[in-house]
């Protein structure tokens, strides 16, 4: 790749894929350095001039977020997406770090002008919170309390830290916090809209997955909501609310539900589990979750997994919850 970066193309230079890219480990020739190189990969289906538009729209969104995640913090006009805790904190602490990126003729993000491809260069983690909590969930042990009070502080502190910048991730699960050396960071910012863009049901850029997605924007996805939706923080809240359950119990939260609905009628059980979140009146947690700890239990049922949007909380207001404040000096 332009004679800078050796990408591993083995099997276990793998690091994830998804159905537009697939992101492999690489390497800085002239330092040795060691990247990670994500590569969209239109399909060759009939609808590829359309995936084709969609995978340079995602590209062009992931270099300007990340470019604007990189810059100093600044209180944002709206005090509910700004803690002071954000005083404190650098975003290269919160946010994956971008090193390059594939460049069109005229030096603008694009199909790079010699190779043709369209890739992103960032920097190299070790493994996903989705790798620890599968790891976890194979040896049967779940982290300390301790343990995942520190790591949902994390979550929420880098959420806060997003919605600070006037970003909405969309996507927030597991799979897209990483660690690098030690320091949990979110990925995968493609899909990320300033708060208050409307969605569309045609934008085949924007990513959501069910298990994580509240309740309004699954009546969204199913046409209940009219044929935009603004993208709200509080979409966000939701899913980190779901993540930090699956700390605890070792899987997404409603992985069970969704089986079902997909084993009942293999065609129809997306769209029918959809429905069923879209219709939630109360918190779905899991029961595990107030006995292993009651501070916890009540920020996730009381301000984030809510189903009202108006009642939900922001992640910098979950920051203040007495989960995170108890003890504090």
């Amino acid at each position: 790749m332009k004679g800078k970066y050796q990408m591993d193309m083995s099997q276990n230079g793998i690091l994830g894929e998804g159905t537009s890219c697939i992101c492999r480990r690489g390497r800085l020739l002239e330092t040795g350095e060691l990247v990670a190189i994500k590569i969209y990969k239109p399909s060759e289906s009939s609808f590829s001039a359309n995936n084709h538009q969609a995978c340079l729209k995602k590209h062009k969104r992931s270099i300007a977020v990340l470019q604007t995640l990189q810059e100093p913090f600044a209180r944002p006009t709206d005090p509910k997406h700004w803690n002071s805790l954000l005083d404190h904190v650098k975003p290269s602490k919160l946010f994956m770090q971008l090193w390059d990126y594939s460049k069109d003729a005229s030096g603008e993000p694009g199909w790079d002008s010699i190779d043709d491809e369209l890739y992103v260069v960032t920097e190299l983690a070790q493994y996903s919170l989705k790798d620890y909590i599968s790891k976890r969930r194979r040896k049967s042990s779940p982290p300390s309390k301790e343990t995942v009070r520190t790591i949902a502080k994390a979550i929420v502190l880098a959420m806060a830290g997003l919605h600070s910048k006037g970003f909405v991730h969309l996507d927030m699960k597991p799979e897209n916090l990483m660690i690098f050396d030690g320091q949990l960071k979110l990925i995968d910012v493609d899909g990320c809209l300033e708060i208050g863009t409307l969605i569309s049901l045609s934008d085949s850029s924007i990513s959501f997955s069910p298990c994580y997605c509240a309740p309004e924007f699954a009546s969204f996805v199913l046409g209940r909501e009219g044929a935009d939706f603004p993208a709200l923080p509080g979409l966000d809240s939701w899913s980190v609310g779901c993540t930090l359950c699956e700390l605890v119990s070792l899987q997404p939260l409603l992985i069970d539900e969704c089986k079902t609905f997909y084993q009942e009628d293999q065609r129809s059980g997306q769209v029918n589990f959809i429905d069923s979140v879209a219709r939630m009146e109360t918190a779905p947690v899991p029961r595990a979750l107030e006995p292993f700890d009651s501070n916890l239990s009540q920020m996730v049922t009381g301000w984030l997994v809510v189903c009202s949007p108006s009642e939900r909380r922001t992640c910098a207001e979950a920051l203040d919850a007495p989960y995170f404040t108890w003890g504090d000096d």
